[in-house]
């Protein structure tokens, strides 16, 4: 998918296409947490506070953690320290 710009077309990637079709209202349920999307971005693999535990999570879940797609979900502004990515 293409989308035009005044200057340059965006092309979206396909996980970037899927992720986007997420309802705003299902992503809520996941703020302040760090969410694990499936490679193609369509769904929500695991979620948690921390990113020791999601990986934990996602195996739990039948999933290669090394095959997901890792965000953190904010809906305030908040600045991450590097001890969190540790």
């Amino acid at each position: 998918m293409a989308l035009q710009t005044q200057e340059r077309e965006v092309v979206m990637s396909a996980y970037e296409q899927n992720r986007s079709k997420i309802p705003l209202a299902e992503l809520q349920k996941y703020d302040g947490k760090w969410v694990a999307f499936s490679s193609d971005g369509s769904r929500v693999i695991a979620s948690s506070a921390d990113l020791a535990d999601l990986d934990t999570r996602v195996i739990a879940a039948g999933e290669d953690p090394q095959t997901v797609c890792l965000e953190r979900i904010e809906f305030e502004p908040v600045q991450i320290g590097g001890a969190e990515l540790l």
